[in-house]
């Protein structure tokens, strides 16, 4: 199939009709016409409704969006990735979630450019579900994630294991901040602290809400490692007697993609871990 049958198709579902995709992809209505009713002929089954007010997905239609950003994905990728430049022989493609993007992964990385300096290296940093996604169909070798999803063919190892503590800035210890460490979190932490599940602070990502609380003052839950260096210098503190949450980080990747470069690049990353006693000395604070 063409792709770009597939991406005037999800351009249609963005923009809302034939009109405004062939806007956006700078052909004509007729030309977005005839390539939806080409790839209609190849699935066999209509994919828009047509009216008045635009375009609306038929139920076949809302069934293929999931395959046609898959097949635009993995052609984006290839195209991405191939050639390879002079000099390289191979590849690694590696994910992370957002929080583990610094310094975890980015340790990991400086370690492989230096280790394997003939191979080409890919990093995508993404929220879970998107980076377990495009590892489950093979955009990408190996991922770090907190919440693995399991599926056949995946190999997941727990890489370290943390504890969400609460802590409190030693100026101010109010508000309370609410980080939104993921739907165990949530669960366990609402049903352990209900008088603290609404809040008027929240922040999505761990290191924000941390650097917020050094800089104005506030009590909240983080990474063990993360508040290691800022403890030690007493600009935050422990809030005794308070629940702690266990925090996993996790490796995933196929089994089918297992290769004797990889296993030596978990290596290099085990090491990584070992050796990160303090994982703030990587951010930038504010006094």
């Amino acid at each position: 199939m063409d792709i770009e049958l597939a991406r005037t198709f999800l351009q249609i579902v963005r923009s809302g009709s034939f009109v405004a995709a062939a806007t956006h992809l700078h052909v004509t209505q007729t030309t977005v016409t005839a390539r939806i009713h080409n790839l209609e002929s190849q699935l066999g089954c209509a994919l828009f409704v047509r009216n008045r007010a635009g375009a609306r997905l038929t139920g076949d239609g809302e069934r293929f969006v999931g395959y046609a950003t898959q097949l635009v994905q993995t052609w984006d990728a290839a195209r991405r990735d191939l050639p390879l430049p002079d000099g390289v022989g191979k590849s690694i493609a590696l994910g992370a979630e957002v929080s583990l993007s610094n310094p975890l992964l980015l340790q990991w990385v400086t370690q492989l450019r230096i280790a394997l300096p003939d191979h080409a290296i890919r990093v995508e940093v993404d929220d879970a579900v998107a980076i377990q996604s495009q590892l489950e169909r093979g955009l990408l070798d190996a991922v770090l994630v907190y919440r693995p999803n399991y599926w056949a063919g995946m190999q997941v190892e727990q890489l370290l294991e943390e504890k969400l503590i609460q802590i409190a800035s030693t100026r101010n210890k109010e508000p309370y901040i609410y980080v939104d460490w993921g739907p165990d979190f949530r669960r366990e932490h609402d049903a352990a602290l209900p008088d603290r599940a609404r809040n008027v602070m929240s922040f999505s990502l761990g290191p924000l809400a941390f650097q917020y609380i050094l800089q104005c003052g506030g009590s909240g839950y983080f990474r063990t490692r993360i508040t290691r260096r800022a403890l030690a210098e007493g600009r935050i503190r422990i809030i005794q007697n308070t629940p702690e949450f266990s925090y996993p980080v996790y490796l995933v990747y196929s089994r089918d993609r297992d290769s004797a470069i990889l296993q030596r690049s978990f290596a290099l990353l085990k090491q990584v871990v070992a050796d990160e006693a303090d994982w703030t000395e990587h951010w930038e604070f504010t006094p």
